[in-house]
């Protein structure tokens, strides 16, 4: 015997059932430890997010003499950012005439797929890749410095920039273009499409500007099949690696077309190769955007909650006339009979944005087609 249609979509099971599936486009969220299942979150009730900015510091504690009292210091200065969640919410009707004896999909004509599960659990995948690309652009909007959205009616178009309402992640200006860090000169003053370019000298200068600037240590680098190519080709990354043909010292896929790897050169950083785009709002319409752009990269110190984690706001659930009410946070996926004509809808709920508490500890950088002196 199957499992009955209300089985099929109970609310654990639905979450179950995306849980376990392989999605593509979401190494950044699994990189930062927030995909679903994973922990690296932080929840806040409510509509309204509140999270403050806190830098490390890298002063040292004021000695004194004995028998004299201590010193007396202000506190640290404490930055703040708070606004509105971003909301999504979707539904899907599923209709019982469509569930009935439907042919399993993917199998053979004769082969009926007993009250549509197979293709009920297409259908959740279906939804759950739609928050799973939310929560992806969201990451990559951190990345960059910003996220807006722009009302539409009632929906809200997610964009990186220019929208009506904009999240400002405070990511230093020091921090993007050409990484200017410590304020006495770019740290990416070379194209890496020149193969002549000192590569591993810039990633060891942003490793000790972030070092300078908040205690961590470079750790990743996000960049597409572009930039990666580059790197690979590049003189000087080959030189230090040894007399092998291979540059890297490993590799591994960790996502549907999308792999890290580490360089013999430079076995201290991972590199994340990341050609995943979306539809993202561009003031005007929906446009394929990749994540990450071709002539940036992203440069990050091991993920902690000390410097960044997703925060997850809530709202009360209602599920169907009549249903359970609860408060749920963040992604909620659920379902309800309906009638005339019968079926379901298969519904899912969202409220979430990344939180950026140490803003410097972020570097998105220009690594090819700037102005170099």
């Amino acid at each position: 015997m199957g499992r009955s249609i209300q089985q099929i979509l109970a609310p654990k099971t639905i979450l179950s059932a995306i849980s376990q599936i392989e999605m593509p486009g979401t190494t950044l969220q699994n990189l930062f430890g927030w995909g679903i299942g994973q922990g690296n979150m932080q929840q806040q009730s409510g509509r309204h997010f509140a999270y403050d900015i806190f830098n490390n510091s890298r002063d040292i504690a004021t000695g004194r003499v004995p028998g004299q009292a201590a010193s007396r210091q202000a506190p640290q200065n404490v930055g703040h950012v708070s606004g509105t969640f971003p909301r999504s919410a979707e539904t899907i009707p599923l209709l019982d005439e469509d569930l009935l004896n439907r042919r399993q999909l993917g199998g053979p004509s004769g082969e009926i797929d007993q009250r549509g599960e197979v293709y009920i659990t297409k259908q959740e995948a279906y939804l759950g890749q739609r928050f799973a690309n939310l929560v992806e652009f969201q990451t990559a909007a951190m990345i960059r410095g910003s996220y807006s959205y722009t009302h539409e009616g009632d929906e809200l178009k997610h964009g990186f920039a220019g929208g009506e309402t904009t999240v400002d992640f405070q990511v230093p200006d020091g921090n993007l273009d050409q990484l200017d860090m410590l304020g006495d000169g770019d740290l990416l003053d070379a194209d890496w499409s020149d193969p002549a370019t000192d590569i591993p000298l810039h990633l060891q200068n942003v490793n000790a500007a972030m070092v300078q600037l908040t205690g961590f240590g470079l750790s990743h680098v996000v960049l597409t099949g572009v930039g990666w190519q580059n790197v690979i080709n590049n003189s000087q990354v080959q030189l230090l690696g040894g007399s092998s043909n291979v540059v890297f010292e490993s590799m591994q896929r960790v996502g549907q077309g999308e792999f890290a790897a580490v360089l013999r050169a430079i076995p201290w950083v991972t590199f994340h190769v990341v050609d995943y785009g979306l539809n993202v709002f561009d003031g005007s319409a929906d446009v394929f955007t990749k994540l990450i752009e071709d002539d940036h990269a992203a440069f990050l110190p091991e993920i902690s909650p000390r410097w960044t984690q997703y925060l997850q706001g809530s709202e009360i659930v209602t599920e169907g006339p009549g249903g359970a009410k609860s408060e749920q946070f963040g992604f909620y996926a659920y379902s309800y009979p309906t009638h005339d004509p019968s079926g379901w809808d298969l519904c899912a709920v969202a409220n979430g944005i990344p939180a950026l508490y140490i803003p410097a500890a972020l570097a998105y950088g220009q690594i090819s087609g700037g102005t170099y002196s």
